[in-house]
């Protein structure tokens, strides 16, 4: 990738971390994320899904359950919804909010896993912020097998993967797919997260994010072991 390519990237990065920075709303802020995986029964490639979403919560007091929130999806899918596992050519690619996300799983009846609520810092926010500028700008595309390197064509998993601020896309290799892919994931935030997820009970995001419609599996923090897991087969 040329010069110019690279500084299209880093401009449309640093657009939307810029739109992270707090506004002139007050009170205490909250970031959060929910890690969602899925897959058919039987598991086929072509039908398998990693994707997350964040969440900005404002407020006073000690129970942020009340407060108001703001939320955006890294959901990275070929416009089509038609994924071509062995396609080896980019093509056009679309984000699809959390709503739409569920309804293009659930039309080729995949199975859906959510890993969470977990905290997060404020800069895996504003990196998830960044990452969604570059794919909704028009110069992303979607291709199912990607590697690290090119920002601009990515696979689901590779997508989600770009908010990581510390290792990126080069930590998440595609040896996994679907629930484990994501289960990885929420290992990883398990693991190297500041907060004591098990301790902190965030389940209010699921009624305020309308997850009590959909028949989603729950994995809360405390079910997720804190300890690295190469082949991340537990739980389920």
């Amino acid at each position: 990738m040329g010069h110019r390519g690279w500084g299209r990237i880093g401009a449309l990065f640093l657009l939307g971390m810029l739109l992270a920075l707090p506004g002139s709303a007050r009170g205490e802020e909250r970031y959060y994320v929910l890690i969602f995986g899925s897959q058919s029964h039987p598991k086929l490639p072509r039908y398998t899904h990693t994707w997350a979403t964040f969440v900005r919560a404002v407020g006073e007091g000690p129970d942020p359950s009340g407060w108001a929130i703001e939320h955006h999806t890294i959901s990275w899918l070929p416009t089509t919804l038609d994924v071509r596992v062995w396609n080896l050519v980019p093509e056009p690619g679309i984000n699809l909010d959390l709503d739409e996300s569920i309804g293009a799983v659930r039309s080729t009846n995949q199975r859906i896993a959510m890993w969470g609520p977990f905290q997060i810092v404020p800069q895996v926010y504003a990196r998830s912020l960044g990452v969604r500028t570059i794919l909704e700008s028009g110069a992303a595309q979607y291709r199912a097998i990607s590697t690290p390197r090119n920002l601009l064509i990515s696979d689901c998993i590779h997508a989600v993967a770009a908010c990581d601020p510390i290792f990126g896309r080069d930590h998440y290799p595609l040896i996994r797919i679907g629930k484990p892919a994501s289960r990885f994931i929420a290992r990883e935030v398990m693991t190297r997260s500041p907060f004591d997820q098990a301790a902190n009970d965030n389940a209010w995001l699921i009624a305020r994010l309308g997850l009590d419609r959909y028949p989603v599996e729950v994995v809360p923090p405390s079910r997720i072991p804190k300890k690295p897991c190469f082949l991340c087969r537990c739980p389920e």
